[in-house]
């Protein structure tokens, strides 16, 4: 059976960087996404930032990179196979930011796998001079996960 994700990733990332989408603040944040490179578990991207996506100092909001880190650690977490997944926990440390008209590099790769938990790394660095901007790790769990209901006798 021939695996279906890398294209499947591919094509939601096209559709969201062309303003088409199920996540209106994916697509308000990730529209004119540049993939660059997407495989089994990683994905490379340019994005530029708009004034959509800044705060009223004119740089990039957190909130913004936030999401922009949960939607393409979670591309490269569904890329990797094993179907569907939430996030459980995202940490994202912040370091610099980028301006208005600044375009920015993030490369997700998924890292570690612990049961049916998935982790992913994702960096996001200025494209001008390779400067971190963020980082963060992003756990996710499958959505096949069954909740088995505990009856208590009290």
């Amino acid at each position: 059976m021939v695996d279906s994700t890398i294209p499947k990733t591919t094509s939601y990332l096209e559709e969201l960087a062309q303003g088409i989408g199920p996540s209106e603040i994916e697509v308000l944040i990730l529209q004119g996404l540049e993939l660059i490179h997407v495989g089994k578990g990683i994905i490379r991207c340019k994005l530029l930032v708009t004034d959509r996506v800044a705060g009223e100092d004119g740089t990039w909001h957190t909130a913004a990179i936030t999401t922009v880190m949960d939607a393409i650690g979670a591309s490269a977490v569904y890329s990797a196979g094993d179907g569907l997944h939430s996030s459980v926990d995202l940490n994202s440390s912040f370091y610099s930011t980028a301006k208005i008209h600044e375009k920015v590099e993030v490369e997700a790769r998924v890292k570690g796998i612990n049961g049916g938990l998935k982790s992913a790394v994702i960096e996001i660095r200025r494209e001008t001079d390779g400067e971190i901007i963020a980082t963060g790790r992003l756990w996710m769990a499958p959505l096949g996960v069954k909740v088995k209901h505990i009856v208590s006798n009290l």
